[in-house]
């Protein structure tokens, strides 16, 4: 009787130890999906990563020529002018700093918020060996590295300048982040709010309150 009854207690034990197996199984995944979810350091390089590359021509002209028909304008044409042209392709990257800004992450019901500092211009590199110039001087004008050196400070600092905070780029850069973000949580199925700190007008609750 009791041989008989011996593989109805294994079948019991299987069964129970499979169901416990699924329980912890399950129990352990939910916390896996959750601690994806809220990796603050895994979503600030995903992040970091995703910055925006712009590439175009900046250029600059110095003169000390007025074109203003005068005699005197006409002799400096002559005898003195001294005329500079560049043009140099840049590199511009946008994207965000987290050196010193922190990302908010919470997660609630499959949502995650997300706020992140608006993206910047970080990094802009000028090509200088594939600068384009070109010269008008006069008879008694000679240029020096000097002087070419200058104008070139003067380009990249200009450059720089207008491309800095540039509206146009700092929307894509926000974009692209948004999309990536998106895509790393779309397998889990999470649905996700990004949030930049240039966008929040007033201290505001978040959504998922």
């Amino acid at each position: 009787m009791q041989k008989s009854c011996l593989p109805l207690v294994i079948l019991v034990c299987v069964i129970a130890v499979g169901i416990l197996a699924y329980l912890l199984g399950k129990r352990n995944g939910t916390k896996t999906i959750d601690h994806i979810a809220l990796n603050a350091a895994f979503v600030q390089e995903v992040a970091e990563l995703s910055s925006l590359e712009v590439q175009g021509t900046a250029s600059i002209r110095t003169t000390n020529v007025a074109n203003d028909g005068s005699i005197t304008d006409e002799l400096r044409k002559l005898f003195a002018e001294q005329t500079l042209n560049i043009s140099v392709p840049y590199i511009a990257k946008y994207g965000v700093n987290l050196q010193q800004q922190q990302l908010t992450i919470e997660e609630k019901n499959r949502q995650v918020y997300i706020v992140i500092p608006a993206p910047q211009l970080l990094s802009y590199e000028l090509r200088l060996d594939r600068a384009d110039a070109s010269t008008r001087k006069g008879l008694l004008t000679s240029f020096n590295e000097a002087a070419y050196s200058t104008v070139e400070k003067k380009l990249y600092t200009a450059s720089r300048k207008q491309l800095d905070g540039q509206p146009v780029y700092v929307e894509q850069a926000k974009e692209k982040i948004r999309k990536v973000l998106e895509q790393y949580y779309a397998p889990m199925q999470f649905k996700v709010n990004v949030v930049f700190k240039d966008e929040i007008k007033s201290k505001v609750n978040s959504p998922l309150n």
